[in-house]
């Protein structure tokens, strides 16, 4: 009887499972991407285990977080660390769910005679200290920023964009409070006048252009010293992209005046910095979001320009969310 009702549904019993698909070049830099991310979330999923590491006695990356969370109003030298650990792994756990999260063939095991794909679905460090985090981000950030160039399709490229510039904005924060320097994190380069006309000049550009513009030329004429002179500086850069789109058509979209940013609540950021970061802030959000636009020949310069201005945002002493342009 049974035979006869799976046969009447087209239900076969002797039909093997189906094999997974064998993972392209693309499907391997994401997986890695969320491995990476998974890696660096796990503080927020487990903080159960304390542990000492046996070389000079540091708990892992996962209980020194899991003992601030549970504990965030405590003072003291090591809080730093920790609390730049759950924001790490907050971050990490936004970009895991961008990048959808990692693949595993077959979640309860293979069945038998079926071939797992060659895709590595293990975390790169099984119980990380802080300082793996740090190389974790490190490298994680180098090699998304390297498929972000070479990657088919924009919007993974903007994904993997966005997921560098938040873990080399992580790493300066994790380098900082564990007293050290994150070592290979680009400078970046501003955006110049023949990558803009590449990129495409528009409305939306020429507004975030003359916005920023403002915010620093503010920054300029209220204070003094190497501040002023930084913030003249960029204001001549913007003005000669604002200039440049101009010229090339775009719609003259800019304001006579702008909101500034004020400082998040709890940072103590000077309102000027923090107007002044707020603005870099939207550049390296719309340079990300261009990407989407651009093929593979203009991203470079796309991406160099929201790295230049990631350094200009922790110069003026503000942070990047965890998927900039994306989220």
């Amino acid at each position: 009887m049974l035979v006869a009702a799976t046969a009447g549904c087209g239900v076969r019993l002797d039909t093997p499972p189906p094999e997974p698909p064998t993972p392209d070049a693309a499907e391997q830099v994401r997986q890695e991407a969320a491995l990476a991310a998974a890696t660096l979330a796990a503080p927020r999923r487990s903080s159960a285990a304390r542990g000492a590491d046996g070389a000079d006695g540091a708990t892992g990356a996962a209980d020194e977080a899991g003992a601030a969370d549970e504990n965030p109003g405590a003072a003291g030298a090591d809080d730093a660390p920790a609390a730049a650990l759950l924001e790490i792994a907050d971050d990490a756990r936004a970009q895991e769910a961008a990048l959808g999260g990692v693949w595993v063939a077959w979640p309860d095991g293979a069945p038998e005679g079926v071939a797992t794909p060659p895709v590595r679905t293990a975390p790169p460090v099984a119980d990380p200290m802080p300082s793996d985090v740090l190389t974790l981000l490190l490298d994680g950030a180098e090699t998304a920023r390297e498929a972000a160039l070479s990657v088919g399709g924009d919007d993974v490229a903007a994904v993997l964009a966005a997921v560098a510039l938040a873990r080399q904005d992580d790493a300066v924060d994790l380098a900082a409070a564990l007293g050290t320097e994150a070592g290979g994190v680009p400078a970046g380069e501003p955006l110049t006048v023949e990558a803009l006309r590449r990129r495409g000049a528009d409305g939306p550009t020429v507004r975030v252009l003359d916005q920023a513009r403002y915010a620093l030329e503010t920054m300029a004429a209220r204070t003094g010293g190497a501040d002023r002179e930084r913030a003249i500086a960029r204001v001549a850069q913007l003005q000669a992209l604002v200039d440049a789109a101009l010229a090339a058509g775009a719609p003259d979209d800019r304001l006579p005046a702008y909101a500034l940013d004020a400082p998040p609540e709890g940072t103590g950021l000077d309102p000027l910095a923090a107007a002044a970061a707020g603005a870099e802030r939207r550049l390296v959000e719309h340079w990300v979001f261009s990407l989407t636009l651009v093929g593979a020949e203009e991203r470079p310069a796309l991406v160099a320009a929201a790295e230049d201005a990631a350094a200009q945002v922790r110069a003026w002493g503000g942070s990047l969310p965890a998927l900039p342009g994306v989220a």
